[in-house]
């Protein structure tokens, strides 16, 4: 466990280095929490597609306006970004620092699995719709 914590913030660390700059350099931490907490979910819908229970948990319904369904969506969403808030302090996160080829082969492996989670993602919605 102590092991998953540790590379679950050294991730914290490279997304809140990454918005650190650019457009969102006003809100570092709140993207960090926003794209871990989108990680996350990446992984449960990986599992709830593989175990067909998608629709029996995520919220939403075919004849709901779209308001709703964001509101829903939201919802579902707040558990894991306030579990995320909780665990990653931005205190913590500036005073992280880590040696220039760690950081980027971080950068490069983050990169590498997302790119792999959502081909994951991809192919078993694929595979579950049947055109696979």
């Amino acid at each position: 466990m102590v092991v998953i914590m540790k590379v679950i913030k050294f991730v914290a660390f490279l997304f809140y280095r990454y918005y650190s700059t650019g457009g969102t350099r006003r809100i570092p931490y709140f993207s960090t929490l926003c794209a871990l907490a989108m990680m996350l979910y990446i992984h449960l819908f990986q599992i709830l597609i593989l175990i067909n229970r998608v629709d029996d948990i995520i919220p939403g319904g075919g004849n709901e306006t779209r308001p709703v369904k964001y509101l829903k969506m939201g919802l579902f969403f707040i558990p894991i970004f306030l579990l995320l808030a909780n665990v990653i302090r931005k205190k913590e996160l500036e005073q992280m620092s880590y040696d220039k080829v760690v950081v980027r082969k971080g950068y490069l492996s983050l990169v590498g699995y997302l790119i792999l989670s959502f081909a994951v993602l991809i192919l078993l919605i694929l595979y579950k719709k049947g055109k696979l």
